[in-house]
């Protein structure tokens, strides 16, 4: 394995696409001709530790959902509800309508972990098994004991969720709608080991951690872990709704390696097009990077303060280090901030997502990939 390189990826990057086996790679997938990951893409994913190797082979692609990137970029931040939080305080939550808005950035990226082996290693359900927490978690450099409460709050809570759907009538132009909703991000099912003689009679909400959407019984062995994305994650991979983007396996070590904001940043910019123009005030609305409290502060319905904000300087100066971070770590190859127009562009390299504008001309088959040019 070779030490990581430091060097800022610049526009050769993109063009060097066209001289290793990505180019192949990337082909292979608008003609829907993946090649089958051998064994366990478990076990050839890279590790928690994102590396620039030039002597290995190109790596192998999977697809990403957008609706599932746009999701993570605007809820990843602090979890400001101690009391409900299960990383404070593991319990039962008996909400009936258990909902949260706010996700901690490793937790999305255990769910983009999910939606990588799905893809692969799904059964004739349409459910992937985690049958060995342990491996799954040293992926994400965490212990199976965090897993579990990472699972719960995929599977466990109600997010907003949002969904494009796109309505075609002969002879007219189509209808883009845009719908934002709530639901659980992934079906999350704990399949647990019982003592002799025991039954779920004998356990009460005390005994459990999680919520009634999905929770598992304390000091009981954890079998399995059933996992599938929400439906609409399921259409944006076969390429409805907003789409998705094709990644490389790199995809999740490369996230972990970045800061929250950067992280938010990162997601947000996966479209198909490498090239993004965006106003300060709108990048900051709560369907993108939902940064708007962060600068007002936070206020009940009376107009009583709760949370002093941190002022519009400080967050500019936040996302300017957060773009800068990407541009340092290769995903961006430039970006740039006009300050009489408050307006931002960035360009991002073919190094984890991959450019639909690089592709080869659209076809039928290209179609087929849900690679769509959002």
């Amino acid at each position: 394995m070779t030490k990581p390189d430091d060097k800022t990826t610049t526009d050769n990057n993109t063009k060097d696409l066209f001289n290793n086996q990505n180019l192949l790679l990337i082909r292979q997938a608008v003609m829907g001709q993946l090649p089958a990951p051998k064994n366990n893409l478990l076990d050839t994913l890279p590790q928690t530790k994102y590396y620039e190797s030039k002597d290995k082979p190109a790596p192998t692609l999977h697809r990403q959902a957008r609706g599932y990137m746009k999701t993570t970029a605007s809820l990843v931040g602090r979890d400001k509800d101690k009391e409900q939080s299960l990383f404070d305080l593991p319990r039962f939550d008996t909400n009936t309508r258990a909902y949260k808005e706010t996700l901690t950035k490793n937790t999305a990226i255990a769910g983009h972990l999910c939606l990588a082996l799905w893809q692969t290693s799904k059964n004739d359900k349409g459910v992937y098994t985690i049958d060995n927490l342990k491996r799954f978690a040293d992926k994400l450099n965490i212990t199976p004991q965090e897993l579990k409460i990472y699972l719960i709050y995929l599977g466990g809570y109600q997010r907003p969720i949002t969904k494009l759907n796109i309505i075609r009538e002969k002879g007219k132009k189509d209808k883009r709608i845009l719908s934002i909703y709530h639901d659980k991000l992934f079906l999350v099912r704990f399949n647990i080991l019982l003592k002799d003689k025991e039954t779920e009679n004998d356990f009460t909400n005390d005994d459990k951690i999680g919520t009634n959407y999905c929770s598992f019984i304390k000091d009981r062995d954890i079998t399995s872990v059933d996992v599938a994305p929400s439906t609409s994650f399921i259409e944006e991979l076969q390429g409805r709704g907003l789409g998705n983007v094709l990644v490389d396996d790199g995809f999740v070590a490369f996230s972990l390696g970045l800061s929250d904001l950067a992280y938010k940043l990162f997601c947000f910019s996966g479209s198909n097009k490498p090239n993004y123009k965006i106003n300060f005030d709108k990048l900051i609305e709560k369907k993108n990077l939902n940064l708007e409290r962060q600068i007002k502060g936070e206020y009940t319905a009376t107009g009583k303060r709760l949370r002093a904000g941190k002022g519009k300087p400080k967050i500019l100066a936040k996302i300017q280090e957060a773009l800068t971070e990407l541009k340092d770590k290769g995903h961006l190859t430039k970006w740039a901030y006009d300050e009489a127009t408050e307006l931002f562009s960035w360009t991002y390299s073919s190094k984890i997502i991959k450019h639909r504008e690089l592709m080869p001309p659209k076809t039928e088959q290209a179609e087929e990939t849900g690679q769509t040019r959002q």
